[in-house]
């Protein structure tokens, strides 16, 4: 897939629907259209989060969410990236990749001076991808789920 076509933005509602897809079609996720509304609704109201998307033309073909917030252990605030997804038909292609900049230079453009992630244990290749942008694995994710 050619990238040259492929341009990247802040998110817009008009979004929405292909994020859903990238979430369900390519991640396996099952989230219906209204809930996720929801959540992005929520998450864009707090000035902390951030999503920016690639798009090929109109469609949306990637996206990363991030969230700034202080941290106990870092001089300046830090971030932490809540999600990056690009649809399977445009992997290897840089398209992660700009997406991950976009997110680094918004952090060092806003006094952020680390970013975090966690990524899913089974996720080899999303781990190999991390590392060879200069995330190094640094401690173990943990997850209780409550009254679900």
């Amino acid at each position: 897939m050619q990238n040259n076509s492929i341009t990247y933005r802040e998110f817009t509602q008009n979004d929405l629907k292909y994020i859903r897809d990238i979430l369900e079609c390519d991640l396996g996720y099952n989230v219906s259209l209204d809930e996720l509304g929801k959540r992005i609704s929520e998450m864009l109201s707090c000035n902390n989060y951030k999503i920016f998307v690639a798009c090929n033309e109109e469609k949306v073909i990637g996206f990363v969410g991030m969230v700034s917030f202080i941290a106990f252990e870092v001089k300046n605030k830090a971030a932490k990236i809540i999600a990056l997804a690009v649809s399977q038909e445009y992997r290897k292609n840089g398209v992660g990749t700009n997406l991950l900049n976009m997110v680094e230079n918004y952090c060092k453009n806003n006094d952020m001076s680390v970013i975090s992630l966690n990524s899913g244990l089974s996720r080899d290749n999303a781990h190999k991808f991390y590392e060879s942008k200069g995330y190094s694995k640094r401690s173990y994710g943990f997850i209780k789920m409550l009254n679900e």
